[in-house]
This record gives structure tokens, sequence and C-alpha cells, in this order.
């Protein structure tokens, strides 16, 4: 059963630019799917639409069985996490808050509002924070932490919401090579064991490879490759035609990042 529907989704700007053609994909519960592609590809435009912060100019979106309208737009965000490239965390706040605003999609706009939250709040709260492995850094200030710990607090906010989908947007961008590997490997963790589909979106081949169960092949706002990493190693042609530049040259090395792999 599908867990995500995209139907014939497309995007463009007020400007005029199309970051998005008509697109129709199904996302299936349980998978760690990576939208691969250079920036500027349109793998951020996507995410955004399926959390409901991008309105698609066309095209329908459902989650499980409920379509994405600004009517339905709360109560989907609750079970629809997200992860951003440069954390979103409030800084001057400690990592327990931080966390629990993952819950206030389940509180009442007055409770929002005064930060109200309830002893179930922070037990989930305290769980999430166990689950990446942050527990003893609670009470510490957010800005206070390295890189990766604060995008392991990100997570937990998104864990907070008891989610059924998390929507990594470039999760590992900011960070060096080990943490990101680090984070990826939490996160594909937290899929197969905790049964949450995630979809994150990369420039990066040799995590894609790597981590993905699906690969979704994006360029210049269209769909160019959509199967396994055994797949894409097999046409790596299609590598090409996702990184190329107009000018002949490529955003990134594939054939040297796919080598990497399979040294």
């Amino acid at each position: 059963m599908f867990l995500i529907q995209i139907n014939q989704v497309s995007k463009r700007y007020e400007n005029g630019f199309q970051a998005l053609h008509a697109t129709t994909l199904t996302i299936n519960s349980g998978e760690f799917t990576v939208i691969l592609g250079p920036s500027g590809a349109g793998k951020s435009t996507l995410l955004r639409m399926l959390n409901g912060l991008e309105t698609p100019s066309n095209g329908e979106i459902w989650i499980g069985d409920r379509q994405l309208t600004a009517k339905s737009r709360r109560s989907i965000r609750a079970k629809v996490g997200m992860v951003f490239q440069q954390f979103n965390l409030v800084g001057r706040l400690n990592v327990m808050t931080n966390v629990l605003t993952g819950r206030l999609h389940h509180r009442s706009w007055w409770e929002s509002l005064l930060y109200l939250f309830p002893k179930k709040d922070y037990d989930i709260a305290h769980w999430a924070l166990a689950r990446v492995d942050l527990t003893e850094k609670a009470w510490n200030r957010a800005s206070r932490l390295s890189g990766g710990q604060q995008q392991r607090v990100a997570i937990a906010r998104a864990l907070a919401q008891q989610p059924a989908v998390i929507l990594a947007d470039e999760p590992v961008a900011s960070l060096d090579p080990v943490t990101s590997e680090e984070i990826m490997e939490l996160l594909l963790e937290i899929c197969k064991n905790d049964g949450v589909t995630v979809i994150a979106s990369l420039h990066q081949v040799e995590l894609a490879m790597r981590f993905a169960d699906r690969i979704i092949g994006i360029k210049q706002g269209q769909v160019v490759f959509d199967g396994t990493p055994t797949e894409l190693v097999t046409e790596q042609s299609t590598l090409q035609i996702i990184y190329r530049r107009e000018d002949g040259g490529t955003d990134e090395d594939p054939n040297l990042e796919v080598a990497v792999v399979h040294s």
C-alpha cells in the first residue's frame, strides 16, 4: 500500500521559474528514498510541497488516504516530520524546548503560544533525545552544540511528532564527512527499526548509493531516473545526465564517487 501519492504535481513561481515539471510518483511505506540531484534541481521544492510549505501550481498530493489541502495541512503536518539543512533550531532555547516544539501540532493554539506542554510531551521528548543519543544535552543551549549534535536535535524534534514520514532536506550538506555518515546511519536506523518512512534529498552520489532503497534522480525539475542503487550503477550515463551542466561540465564527479562505493 502506498503512503504518499504525487499526481502530476508541478511548481511554477510567480517570476516564471519552473521549479518542478509535472511529476507523478508513489512513495511506499517503510522505504528509504533519496531524491538525488545537483543544487537547483527541484529537490527541496518537491519536499517542501510534501510538507505543505509550498503549494503546487498543479496536481494533487495524497498522504495516506488524505489529500494535502489548505484545510488538511495542519493535521497532516502533525504526521510529517521535517529535517532541514541548517537545522532550524532556536539557538537561545535549550535542547529540550527545541525538541518539544515537535509536539506543537498536537497542542491547541494557546498552549503553543505559551509553550505549555503536559508530562506526556516531556516523556516523548526524553524518549526522542535518547533515540538520538543526546539525553545528557537536554538542558544545554542549542547554539552551543556542534553541527552534528544540532542535526540530531532536529531529528529528535521530528521524532517527537511521532511521524509516519520524515522529510530530510539536504540533512548533511552542512556537516563533515564523518558526521554526515553518522546522520545518514541514524536516519536509516529510524526508517528500518522504527518504521518511519524517510525521504531525503541529497547531492552526494556516494551517500545515496550506500543508504537508499530507492533513488529518484532529478534534473532541472524533471525526474530522469527512478530505481535502485544497483540499477543506477548499471546506468552510469544517467549520472552524467543528472549532473551535466549546460557548459558540458559536471556539478559532481559521479564516476569517481560510484567507483569509491565499489572499491
